[in-house]
Protein backbone atom coordinates (compact mmCIF):
# COMPACT_ATOMS: atom_id res chain seq x y z
CA UNK A 1 0.00 0.00 0.00
CA UNK A 2 1.54 3.35 -0.81
CA UNK A 3 2.12 5.76 1.22
CA UNK A 4 -0.73 8.06 -0.14
CA UNK A 5 -3.42 5.88 -0.51
CA UNK A 6 -2.05 5.07 3.93
CA UNK A 7 -2.37 8.99 4.71
CA UNK A 8 -6.02 9.36 2.86
CA UNK A 9 -7.01 5.96 4.84
CA UNK A 10 -5.91 7.66 8.09
CA UNK A 11 -7.96 10.88 7.14
CA UNK A 12 -10.75 9.15 6.29
CA UNK A 13 -11.14 7.57 9.89
CA UNK A 14 -10.63 10.51 11.31
CA UNK A 15 -13.54 12.16 9.95
CA UNK A 16 -15.31 9.34 10.38
CA UNK A 17 -14.88 9.63 14.05
CA UNK A 18 -15.39 12.96 14.21
CA UNK A 19 -18.84 12.32 12.67
CA UNK A 20 -19.53 9.57 15.01
CA UNK A 21 -18.57 11.73 17.84
CA UNK A 22 -20.68 14.58 16.82
CA UNK A 23 -24.17 12.78 15.96
CA UNK A 24 -23.76 11.00 19.43
CA UNK A 25 -23.39 14.34 21.17
CA UNK A 26 -26.43 15.79 19.33
CA UNK A 27 -28.26 12.53 20.12
CA UNK A 28 -27.43 13.64 23.89
CA UNK A 29 -28.85 17.34 23.55
CA UNK A 30 -32.26 18.55 24.00
CA UNK A 31 -33.08 20.52 20.82
CA UNK A 32 -33.92 23.97 21.46
CA UNK A 33 -37.17 25.79 21.16
CA UNK A 34 -37.47 29.22 20.77
CA UNK A 35 -38.43 31.85 22.92
CA UNK A 36 -37.06 31.81 27.09
CA UNK A 37 -37.62 27.74 26.60
CA UNK A 38 -34.69 27.70 24.72
CA UNK A 39 -31.80 25.29 26.90
CA UNK A 40 -27.82 26.24 26.95
CA UNK A 41 -25.47 23.47 25.55
CA UNK A 42 -23.04 21.79 28.03
CA UNK A 43 -20.04 23.32 28.58
CA UNK A 44 -21.11 26.81 28.52
CA UNK A 45 -19.81 28.78 31.54
CA UNK A 46 -20.53 31.71 33.27
CA UNK A 47 -18.80 33.59 36.43
CA UNK A 48 -17.77 30.23 37.54
CA UNK A 49 -21.24 28.26 36.55
CA UNK A 50 -21.89 25.29 34.63
CA UNK A 51 -25.09 26.59 32.33
CA UNK A 52 -25.22 23.42 30.30
CA UNK A 53 -29.22 22.20 29.96
CA UNK A 54 -30.37 25.24 32.30
CA UNK A 55 -33.51 26.81 30.31
CA UNK A 56 -34.46 30.29 31.49
CA UNK A 57 -35.81 29.92 34.77
CA UNK A 58 -32.64 28.01 35.72
CA UNK A 59 -30.03 30.86 34.11
CA UNK A 60 -31.92 33.54 36.04
CA UNK A 61 -31.36 31.83 39.40
CA UNK A 62 -27.42 31.85 38.67
CA UNK A 63 -27.61 35.69 37.32
CA UNK A 64 -29.25 35.95 40.80
CA UNK A 65 -26.89 35.21 42.59
CA UNK A 66 -23.87 36.57 40.55
CA UNK A 67 -25.69 39.61 40.96
CA UNK A 68 -25.41 39.88 44.84
CA UNK A 69 -21.96 38.71 44.70
CA UNK A 70 -21.43 42.20 43.01
CA UNK A 71 -23.94 44.23 44.87
CA UNK A 72 -21.47 45.47 47.29
CA UNK A 73 -17.80 46.16 45.20
CA UNK A 74 -17.05 49.36 45.98
CA UNK A 75 -17.00 52.43 43.51
CA UNK A 76 -15.05 55.03 45.33
CA UNK A 77 -15.69 58.70 44.09
CA UNK A 78 -13.27 61.53 43.95
CA UNK A 79 -13.28 64.91 44.09
CA UNK A 80 -10.10 67.47 43.13
CA UNK A 81 -8.74 68.96 46.16
CA UNK A 82 -11.43 66.89 48.91
CA UNK A 83 -9.99 65.71 51.62
CA UNK A 84 -11.21 61.87 50.95
CA UNK A 85 -13.20 59.86 48.54
CA UNK A 86 -16.67 59.20 48.44
CA UNK A 87 -17.40 55.35 48.60
CA UNK A 88 -20.34 53.90 47.27
CA UNK A 89 -21.64 50.32 45.90
CA UNK A 90 -22.28 48.67 42.96
CA UNK A 91 -25.93 48.52 43.91
CA UNK A 92 -26.89 51.68 45.17
CA UNK A 93 -25.30 53.44 41.90
CA UNK A 94 -27.59 50.85 40.05
CA UNK A 95 -24.85 48.25 38.37
CA UNK A 96 -26.26 45.10 37.78
CA UNK A 97 -25.60 42.08 35.40
CA UNK A 98 -27.22 42.33 32.17
CA UNK A 99 -29.23 39.39 32.17
CA UNK A 100 -30.80 39.68 28.97
CA UNK A 101 -27.72 40.34 26.96
CA UNK A 102 -25.68 37.26 28.94
CA UNK A 103 -28.62 34.65 28.11
CA UNK A 104 -29.05 35.55 24.34
CA UNK A 105 -24.66 34.96 24.30
CA UNK A 106 -25.47 31.96 26.52
CA UNK A 107 -28.23 30.10 24.63
CA UNK A 108 -27.00 31.11 20.88
CA UNK A 109 -23.96 29.35 21.57
CA UNK A 110 -24.51 25.47 19.50
CA UNK A 111 -27.91 26.53 18.62
CA UNK A 112 -27.59 29.18 15.64
CA UNK A 113 -26.20 28.81 12.51
CA UNK A 114 -26.61 25.67 10.09
CA UNK A 115 -27.05 21.99 11.47
CA UNK A 116 -23.19 21.38 10.60
CA UNK A 117 -22.31 24.64 12.09
CA UNK A 118 -24.03 23.44 15.43
CA UNK A 119 -22.59 20.07 15.66
CA UNK A 120 -19.36 21.66 15.19
CA UNK A 121 -19.29 24.17 17.57
CA UNK A 122 -21.10 21.85 20.20
CA UNK A 123 -18.13 19.55 19.47
CA UNK A 124 -15.51 22.37 19.81
CA UNK A 125 -17.54 23.54 22.92
CA UNK A 126 -17.65 19.88 24.54
CA UNK A 127 -13.51 19.76 24.04
CA UNK A 128 -12.75 23.30 25.37
CA UNK A 129 -15.39 24.84 26.93
CA UNK A 130 -17.14 28.47 26.20
CA UNK A 131 -17.14 31.42 28.68
CA UNK A 132 -20.02 34.21 28.83
CA UNK A 133 -18.28 37.24 29.48
CA UNK A 134 -19.75 39.45 32.32
CA UNK A 135 -22.15 41.96 30.75
CA UNK A 136 -23.22 44.89 33.12
CA UNK A 137 -25.98 47.64 32.98
CA UNK A 138 -26.41 50.71 34.56
CA UNK A 139 -29.55 52.02 35.77
CA UNK A 140 -29.17 55.53 34.14
CA UNK A 141 -32.56 57.08 36.76
CA UNK A 142 -31.00 55.49 39.23
CA UNK A 143 -26.94 55.74 39.10
CA UNK A 144 -27.52 59.88 38.44
CA UNK A 145 -30.31 59.64 41.59
CA UNK A 146 -27.41 58.48 43.84
CA UNK A 147 -24.74 61.08 42.01
CA UNK A 148 -26.60 63.53 42.60
CA UNK A 149 -27.38 62.85 46.32
CA UNK A 150 -23.45 61.93 47.02
CA UNK A 151 -22.16 64.87 45.42
CA UNK A 152 -24.80 67.23 47.08
CA UNK A 153 -21.47 68.47 49.26
CA UNK A 154 -20.50 70.58 45.80
CA UNK A 155 -23.76 71.97 44.99
CA UNK A 156 -23.83 75.68 45.22
CA UNK A 157 -27.32 77.29 43.61
CA UNK A 158 -26.69 80.01 41.22
CA UNK A 159 -28.38 83.88 42.26
CA UNK A 160 -29.39 85.46 39.29
CA UNK A 161 -28.85 89.49 39.11
CA UNK A 162 -31.46 91.68 40.62
CA UNK A 163 -32.69 95.10 40.06
CA UNK A 164 -33.26 96.32 43.08
CA UNK A 165 -35.76 99.43 43.74
CA UNK A 166 -35.35 101.55 46.92
CA UNK A 167 -38.76 103.50 48.97
CA UNK A 168 -36.98 106.48 47.63
CA UNK A 169 -37.30 105.08 43.55
CA UNK A 170 -33.26 104.84 43.37
CA UNK A 171 -32.44 101.78 40.91
CA UNK A 172 -29.35 99.04 41.48
CA UNK A 173 -28.43 96.52 40.43
CA UNK A 174 -27.72 93.31 43.03
CA UNK A 175 -24.79 91.19 41.35
CA UNK A 176 -25.38 87.57 40.11
CA UNK A 177 -23.50 84.92 41.63
CA UNK A 178 -22.17 81.91 39.52
CA UNK A 179 -23.26 78.16 41.16
CA UNK A 180 -21.09 74.85 41.07
CA UNK A 181 -21.97 71.41 40.43
CA UNK A 182 -20.93 68.07 39.86
CA UNK A 183 -20.95 67.32 36.07
CA UNK A 184 -23.16 64.40 36.12
CA UNK A 185 -22.91 63.67 32.35
CA UNK A 186 -19.16 63.39 32.44
CA UNK A 187 -19.54 60.81 35.06
CA UNK A 188 -21.76 58.86 33.54
CA UNK A 189 -20.31 58.51 30.44
CA UNK A 190 -16.95 57.55 32.31
CA UNK A 191 -19.01 54.93 34.31
CA UNK A 192 -20.22 53.49 30.98
CA UNK A 193 -16.81 53.08 29.84
CA UNK A 194 -15.52 51.70 32.95
CA UNK A 195 -17.69 49.31 33.71
CA UNK A 196 -17.30 47.64 29.63
CA UNK A 197 -13.48 47.75 30.30
CA UNK A 198 -13.38 46.10 33.32
CA UNK A 199 -16.98 44.54 34.71
CA UNK A 200 -17.31 43.05 38.05
CA UNK A 201 -14.10 45.54 39.39
CA UNK A 202 -13.65 48.11 42.05
CA UNK A 203 -14.59 51.56 39.92
CA UNK A 204 -12.66 54.75 40.64
CA UNK A 205 -14.55 57.54 39.06
CA UNK A 206 -13.43 61.20 39.33
CA UNK A 207 -16.02 63.88 39.53
CA UNK A 208 -15.59 66.99 37.99
CA UNK A 209 -16.94 70.05 39.44
CA UNK A 210 -18.56 72.57 36.67
CA UNK A 211 -19.87 76.53 37.21
CA UNK A 212 -23.56 76.74 36.50
CA UNK A 213 -24.31 80.32 35.27
CA UNK A 214 -27.22 82.11 35.97
CA UNK A 215 -30.12 82.56 34.20
CA UNK A 216 -29.98 86.25 34.34
CA UNK A 217 -26.28 87.92 34.85
CA UNK A 218 -25.54 91.75 35.67
CA UNK A 219 -25.09 92.16 31.77
CA UNK A 220 -28.00 90.95 31.46
CA UNK A 221 -30.01 93.27 33.54
CA UNK A 222 -27.83 96.07 32.66
CA UNK A 223 -29.24 95.61 28.94
CA UNK A 224 -33.02 96.15 30.36
CA UNK A 225 -32.32 99.74 30.69
CA UNK A 226 -34.36 99.99 33.70
CA UNK A 227 -33.61 103.85 34.26
CA UNK A 228 -36.65 105.36 36.54
CA UNK A 229 -40.07 105.43 37.03
CA UNK A 230 -42.71 105.21 34.03
CA UNK A 231 -46.23 105.97 35.94
CA UNK A 232 -47.30 105.79 39.44
CA UNK A 233 -51.28 105.46 40.78
CA UNK A 234 -52.69 105.36 44.35
CA UNK A 235 -55.70 104.52 45.93
CA UNK A 236 -57.74 104.35 49.27
CA UNK A 237 -58.90 101.69 51.44
CA UNK A 238 -59.96 101.65 55.06
CA UNK A 239 -57.52 99.49 56.78
CA UNK A 240 -59.69 98.98 59.38
CA UNK A 241 -61.86 96.30 57.74
CA UNK A 242 -58.79 93.86 59.26
CA UNK A 243 -60.09 91.21 56.39
CA UNK A 244 -60.25 93.56 53.26
CA UNK A 245 -56.92 95.27 54.24
CA UNK A 246 -55.30 91.94 54.62
CA UNK A 247 -56.42 90.36 50.96
CA UNK A 248 -55.42 94.04 49.39
CA UNK A 249 -51.72 93.13 51.33
CA UNK A 250 -51.70 89.40 50.37
CA UNK A 251 -52.13 90.25 46.20
CA UNK A 252 -49.53 92.98 46.26
CA UNK A 253 -46.77 91.07 47.49
CA UNK A 254 -47.42 88.54 44.49
CA UNK A 255 -47.37 91.44 42.45
CA UNK A 256 -44.36 93.55 43.51
CA UNK A 257 -41.19 92.98 41.82
CA UNK A 258 -42.50 91.80 38.72
CA UNK A 259 -40.93 92.01 35.68
CA UNK A 260 -42.27 92.51 32.05
CA UNK A 261 -40.10 91.60 29.24
CA UNK A 262 -41.12 93.82 26.41
CA UNK A 263 -43.95 92.27 24.05
CA UNK A 264 -45.07 90.56 27.12
CA UNK A 265 -48.77 90.35 27.51
CA UNK A 266 -49.11 90.55 31.52
CA UNK A 267 -51.89 87.98 33.44
CA UNK A 268 -53.26 89.33 36.62
CA UNK A 269 -54.75 85.90 37.63
CA UNK A 270 -51.37 84.12 36.31
CA UNK A 271 -49.28 86.51 38.95
CA UNK A 272 -51.49 87.01 41.55
CA UNK A 273 -53.13 83.14 41.86
CA UNK A 274 -56.52 81.50 43.05
CA UNK A 275 -57.67 83.36 46.05
CA UNK A 276 -58.24 80.82 48.59
CA UNK A 277 -58.32 80.12 52.14
CA UNK A 278 -55.26 77.44 51.60
CA UNK A 279 -52.91 80.67 50.18
CA UNK A 280 -54.41 82.81 53.58
CA UNK A 281 -57.34 84.75 51.90
CA UNK A 282 -60.33 85.89 53.65
CA UNK A 283 -63.57 87.01 53.65
CA UNK A 284 -64.60 90.34 53.08
CA UNK A 285 -67.44 92.07 50.40
CA UNK A 286 -67.16 91.27 47.09
CA UNK A 287 -69.90 92.55 44.27
CA UNK A 288 -72.34 89.59 42.88
CA UNK A 289 -75.26 90.43 41.13
CA UNK A 290 -75.28 94.35 42.15
CA UNK A 291 -75.09 93.91 45.62
CA UNK A 292 -72.12 93.67 48.10
CA UNK A 293 -72.53 90.13 49.81
CA UNK A 294 -69.21 88.52 51.72
CA UNK A 295 -66.81 86.24 49.37
CA UNK A 296 -63.60 85.26 49.65
CA UNK A 297 -60.68 87.61 48.45
CA UNK A 298 -62.62 90.67 49.06
CA UNK A 299 -60.83 93.73 48.19
CA UNK A 300 -58.09 92.07 45.54
CA UNK A 301 -60.22 94.23 43.09
CA UNK A 302 -58.74 97.38 44.10
CA UNK A 303 -55.28 96.14 43.45
CA UNK A 304 -56.59 95.50 39.44
CA UNK A 305 -57.94 98.42 39.46
CA UNK A 306 -54.98 100.46 40.93
CA UNK A 307 -52.61 98.45 38.63
CA UNK A 308 -54.70 99.15 35.91
CA UNK A 309 -54.79 102.47 35.97
CA UNK A 310 -50.65 102.72 36.38
CA UNK A 311 -50.60 100.46 33.30
CA UNK A 312 -53.00 102.87 31.21
CA UNK A 313 -50.81 106.08 32.18
CA UNK A 314 -47.77 103.85 31.43
CA UNK A 315 -49.01 104.21 27.80
CA UNK A 316 -49.29 100.07 27.88
CA UNK A 317 -52.16 97.92 25.54
CA UNK A 318 -54.93 96.59 27.53
CA UNK A 319 -55.32 93.34 26.20
CA UNK A 320 -58.71 91.94 29.04
CA UNK A 321 -60.39 94.19 31.27
CA UNK A 322 -63.90 94.38 32.81
CA UNK A 323 -65.58 97.06 34.98
CA UNK A 324 -68.03 96.14 38.19
CA UNK A 325 -71.69 96.08 37.73
CA UNK A 326 -71.90 98.77 40.38
CA UNK A 327 -69.94 102.07 40.71
CA UNK A 328 -66.81 101.57 43.38
CA UNK A 329 -65.57 104.48 45.27
CA UNK A 330 -61.88 104.06 44.87
CA UNK A 331 -61.28 104.93 41.38
CA UNK A 332 -63.09 107.33 38.93
CA UNK A 333 -66.01 105.68 36.77
CA UNK A 334 -64.95 103.73 34.30
CA UNK A 335 -61.40 103.18 35.53
CA UNK A 336 -62.10 99.77 37.75
CA UNK A 337 -60.78 96.34 36.81
CA UNK A 338 -62.65 93.65 38.45
CA UNK A 339 -60.96 90.22 38.22
CA UNK A 340 -62.41 87.02 39.68
CA UNK A 341 -59.90 83.98 39.13
CA UNK A 342 -61.93 81.32 37.46
CA UNK A 343 -63.85 83.65 34.90
CA UNK A 344 -62.45 87.34 34.17
CA UNK A 345 -58.71 88.76 34.27
CA UNK A 346 -56.72 92.34 33.82
CA UNK A 347 -54.56 91.66 30.92
CA UNK A 348 -52.13 94.39 29.11
CA UNK A 349 -49.23 94.28 26.80
CA UNK A 350 -46.07 95.82 27.45
CA UNK A 351 -45.57 98.61 24.10
CA UNK A 352 -43.31 100.44 26.00
CA UNK A 353 -39.69 98.69 23.63
CA UNK A 354 -38.03 97.64 27.12
CA UNK A 355 -38.28 95.68 30.05
CA UNK A 356 -40.64 96.62 32.94
CA UNK A 357 -41.00 96.22 36.71
CA UNK A 358 -43.72 96.54 39.21
CA UNK A 359 -43.44 97.76 42.54
CA UNK A 360 -46.65 97.71 44.85
CA UNK A 361 -46.38 99.23 48.30
CA UNK A 362 -48.98 99.74 51.19
CA UNK A 363 -48.45 102.44 53.40
CA UNK A 364 -51.00 102.98 56.67
CA UNK A 365 -54.56 102.96 54.43
CA UNK A 366 -52.83 103.62 50.46
CA UNK A 367 -52.00 101.45 47.99
CA UNK A 368 -49.39 102.51 45.60
CA UNK A 369 -48.38 100.53 42.37
CA UNK A 370 -45.25 102.35 40.35
CA UNK A 371 -44.37 101.19 36.84
CA UNK A 372 -40.23 101.62 36.17
CA UNK A 373 -38.79 101.18 32.77
CA UNK A 374 -36.72 103.29 30.50
CA UNK A 375 -37.92 106.40 31.45
CA UNK A 376 -37.00 108.11 28.23
CA UNK A 377 -40.30 109.15 27.41
CA UNK A 378 -40.12 113.40 28.01
CA UNK A 379 -43.63 113.98 27.54
CA UNK A 380 -46.70 112.47 29.69
CA UNK A 381 -49.81 110.37 29.75
CA UNK A 382 -53.25 111.22 31.10
CA UNK A 383 -56.53 109.99 30.95
CA UNK A 384 -60.15 111.36 31.56
CA UNK A 385 -63.58 109.54 32.48
CA UNK A 386 -66.51 111.28 31.83
CA UNK A 387 -70.23 110.20 32.37
CA UNK A 388 -72.30 110.80 29.59
CA UNK A 389 -75.45 109.55 30.25
CA UNK A 390 -76.88 108.64 33.56
CA UNK A 391 -79.58 106.36 33.56
CA UNK A 392 -82.44 106.79 36.38
CA UNK A 393 -83.21 103.09 38.22
CA UNK A 394 -86.87 101.70 38.24
CA UNK A 395 -88.95 101.66 41.43
CA UNK A 396 -91.14 98.47 41.79
CA UNK A 397 -93.44 98.05 44.53
CA UNK A 398 -93.95 94.26 46.17
CA UNK A 399 -96.64 93.59 48.32
CA UNK A 400 -96.33 92.36 51.97
CA UNK A 401 -98.85 91.57 54.27
CA UNK A 402 -96.65 92.03 56.91
CA UNK A 403 -95.75 95.75 56.63
CA UNK A 404 -98.15 97.82 58.89
CA UNK A 405 -101.05 99.60 57.46
CA UNK A 406 -99.63 103.04 56.12
CA UNK A 407 -96.32 102.20 55.95
CA UNK A 408 -93.35 101.79 53.21
CA UNK A 409 -90.48 100.03 54.05
CA UNK A 410 -87.38 100.12 51.19
CA UNK A 411 -86.43 97.41 50.69
CA UNK A 412 -83.81 98.29 48.10
CA UNK A 413 -82.30 101.93 47.90
CA UNK A 414 -81.35 101.35 44.21
CA UNK A 415 -78.73 102.97 42.07
CA UNK A 416 -78.68 104.90 38.70
CA UNK A 417 -76.35 103.55 35.64
CA UNK A 418 -74.26 105.02 33.55
CA UNK A 419 -72.50 105.40 30.32
CA UNK A 420 -68.98 106.43 31.05
CA UNK A 421 -66.55 107.88 28.20
CA UNK A 422 -62.77 106.63 28.93
CA UNK A 423 -59.99 108.77 26.89
CA UNK A 424 -56.13 108.62 27.03
CA UNK A 425 -54.30 111.60 26.00
CA UNK A 426 -50.76 111.69 24.92
CA UNK A 427 -48.39 114.82 25.52
CA UNK A 428 -45.22 116.27 24.49
CA UNK A 429 -42.59 117.84 26.55
CA UNK A 430 -43.48 121.02 26.06
CA UNK A 431 -47.48 120.05 27.12
CA UNK A 432 -48.91 120.16 23.44
CA UNK A 433 -51.43 117.68 22.92
CA UNK A 434 -50.13 114.62 20.43
CA UNK A 435 -53.27 112.84 20.21
CA UNK A 436 -56.02 111.77 21.80
CA UNK A 437 -57.14 107.70 22.05
CA UNK A 438 -61.06 106.64 22.99
CA UNK A 439 -60.43 103.37 24.68
CA UNK A 440 -64.14 102.38 25.56
CA UNK A 441 -67.20 103.18 26.60
CA UNK A 442 -68.14 101.39 29.76
CA UNK A 443 -71.87 100.45 30.80
CA UNK A 444 -72.90 100.29 34.27
CA UNK A 445 -76.27 98.94 34.48
CA UNK A 446 -79.29 100.87 36.82
CA UNK A 447 -80.17 98.91 40.26
CA UNK A 448 -83.43 98.94 40.93
CA UNK A 449 -85.33 100.57 43.66
CA UNK A 450 -87.57 98.19 45.99
CA UNK A 451 -90.62 98.80 48.28
CA UNK A 452 -92.68 96.89 50.06
CA UNK A 453 -96.39 98.10 51.39
CA UNK A 454 -99.46 95.84 52.40
CA UNK A 455 -101.24 93.93 50.15
CA UNK A 456 -104.26 96.02 48.78
CA UNK A 457 -102.61 99.35 49.38
CA UNK A 458 -103.54 101.93 47.05
CA UNK A 459 -101.31 102.90 44.11
CA UNK A 460 -98.57 104.15 45.46
CA UNK A 461 -96.93 107.52 43.88
CA UNK A 462 -94.24 106.63 41.27
CA UNK A 463 -91.79 108.96 43.48
CA UNK A 464 -90.74 107.50 46.85
CA UNK A 465 -89.72 111.00 47.22
CA UNK A 466 -93.34 111.94 47.36
CA UNK A 467 -94.71 109.45 49.90
CA UNK A 468 -95.61 111.34 53.44
CA UNK A 469 -95.37 108.23 55.58
CA UNK A 470 -92.33 106.05 55.10
CA UNK A 471 -90.66 105.61 58.29
CA UNK A 472 -88.39 102.74 57.27
CA UNK A 473 -86.35 104.37 54.67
Amino acid sequence: MTKKRVRDTVICLLILSLLLSLLKLNSMQVLPVSGKEEVIIPGVIFNSYELGNLNYTGFSGIIAASGASLAQQAVSLQVSGADHDIVSTYRDIGIFPDSERIWQEAVAVGNTGGWWAKLWTRWQVRRKGYEVPLYLHVNKEQAEKTLKKLSEPWYSEPKDAKIAVSDAGRISIIDDVWGTDVDITAVMADLENKISATPGEPLSLHLSIVNIRPKQTKSDVEAYHITGLVSRFSTNFNAQRLNRTKNITLAAKSLDNYMLAPGEVFSFNQVVGPRVKERGYDEADIIMQNELVPGIGGGVCQVSSTLYNAALLAGLEVVERYNHSMMIAYVRPGLDATVAYDSKDLKFRNTSGGHLIIKCAITQSTLSVKIYGWAKQKGRIAFKSEIEREIAPKTIYREDPSVPKGNFILEHQGEPGYIVKVERYYYDEKGKLLRTDLLYRDYCPPVDRVIKALTGEALLPSEPSLLSNMDNL
